[in-house]
């Protein structure tokens, strides 16, 4: 029996490993099964009674007896899954033996067959040991197979089946041979229609582990990229800010060596110089607090790690104009609207702060045209003042649709969020009324106190 469950594995690749063994049902599962096999049993017993009510005396087994054999059939249906063979057994030997003539009419009983009939699928179902599973297997069909050809051939059957003969059948098949081979489907689909409901069950139960084993797979591979993703992201703002620092060092270098130099010819040049180290050290110790939070993690996969001189100055917001033609380049026309609250603010900016609104209104403009059916946007730019010191603001609407099957990775938003973040800003994504979409993030200048 054994080589025959190896050789349907091969023939059947959709079956699971023979070595694989089903998942063991919980507790909750297992105090179920106990509830119903109960249940089960007082339904049983309640056919029984009305079975009875309708037979004459002396016909049927008395009610011990019968209760008995019930409970043998539908009692071990309480353990069916925790030892699933070993009920099989007990299910089978009670169905023997309840086969007399005396019983028969107990066993053949609708609750009593369907009992036997849910005993063996679950062994097929939820055996784990799918040697033992089979060698009982074929233990019991032989000795059902055995049972009924004796019982047929040298008992009652065998009367039943000469008082059946009629002298002009309808069917076309001969009499002596109706009977039997009606018996023979008959428990053919019994058992047959058993394993198979049980190797189904068994099979579905192995393609649902493995969809668990996928999705597990899958859910962690999508962690780690989207944990790359960031720290690229942390790490390329890192670069940026740190080559605007780079920048404030340098400049304050130069001022200090002039001022060094025109001190004792010019002391009013000589202080203005010391004006200009104060505000670009200033600067520097900002955008040094804002490096601070990136948690800079280098990957050795990132492309970036090269020579830095190789790379393009980073761009601003006077590098506006051009985004706007790459956009309308790509089908997307984009009205830019702009709203200082003091003169030539935008162009006062510092590097660091004016370079992640450049990049704010880019990746905010690219969802647009990726997850959007609008042709067109709108793109805001504001500045003021609160309590908690200056503010500059960048807005994108649009009033498309979401494009179908355009869900992208979260990796773009994040990326923004980032940004505004090491700024002290406040970022807020999300759908328009009545249609549309809308990325604003509000930035604080160096210096300010931390937004809300």
């Amino acid at each position: 029996m054994h080589r025959l469950s190896q050789l349907l594995h091969r023939q059947v690749p959709s079956l699971p490993p023979a070595d694989w063994e089903r998942e063991a049902p919980s507790a909750t599962a297992l105090r179920r099964d106990i509830a119903v096999a109960l249940g089960f049993y007082l339904l049983a017993l309640l056919m029984l009674e009305l079975v009875l009510s309708l037979t004459e005396t002396g016909k049927s087994a008395e009610r011990p007896l019968a209760f008995a054999l019930l409970a043998a059939l539908i009692l071990p249906l309480m353990f069916r899954r925790r030892w699933p063979i070993t009920m099989m057994l007990i299910s089978s030997a009670a169905f023997l033996i309840g086969s007399s003539p005396a019983t028969a009419t107990i066993v053949m009983q609708f609750c009593a067959q369907l009992a036997y009939f849910l005993g063996l699928y679950t062994a097929v179902a939820w055996a784990r040991n799918r040697r033992g599973l089979w060698t009982a297997m074929a233990l019991v069909l032989l000795s059902m197979a055995v049972w009924l050809v004796l019982s047929f051939f040298t008992g009652d059957l065998y009367s039943a089946a000469n008082r059946l003969l009629v002298e002009n059948p309808m069917g076309s098949i001969p009499e002596e041979l109706a009977l039997p081979l009606y018996s023979f489907l008959i428990n053919v689909l019994f058992f047959g229609g058993a394993i198979f409901l049980g190797l189904t069950s068994w099979s579905n139960s192995y393609a649902k582990s493995l969809v668990l084993v996928q999705a597990a797979r899958i859910a962690a591979q999508a962690e780690e990229l989207a944990e790359r993703a960031v720290n690229a992201e942390r790490l390329r703002i890192a670069r940026e800010l740190h080559d605007v620092i780079a920048h404030h060092i340098a400049s304050v270098g130069v001022q200090a060596s002039a001022a060094r130099l025109v001190q004792d010819r010019d002391p009013a040049q000589a202080i203005e110089l010391m004006r200009g180290i104060e505000s670009s050290a200033r600067s520097a110790v900002a955008e040094t607090r804002s490096l601070l939070g990136v948690l800079r993690e280098q990957s050795p996969q990132d492309p970036g790690t090269g020579n830095s001189a190789a790379r393009a100055p980073e761009p601003s917001l006077a590098a506006l104009p051009g985004l706007l033609e790459q956009n309308a380049a790509h089908g997307l026309g984009v009205q830019l609207s702009t709203d200082e609250h003091a003169p030539d603010f935008f162009a006062s900016l510092a590097p660091g702060l004016s370079l992640a609104l450049y990049r704010i209104c880019g990746e905010a403009l690219a969802n647009v045209r990726r997850h959007s059916t609008a042709r067109a946007a709108t793109l805001a730019l504001r500045s003021g003042t609160d309590a908690q010191g200056s503010w500059v603001e960048v807005e994108v609407t649009d009033e498309g649709a979401p494009r179908p099957d355009s869900a992208g990775s979260g990796f773009g938003l994040r990326g923004i969020r980032e940004r505004a973040a090491l700024h002290h800003g406040l970022v807020e994504i999300g759908p328009r009324t009545p249609r549309g979409w809308r990325t604003r993030a509000r930035l604080r200048l160096p210096g300010s106190p931390e937004g809300n």
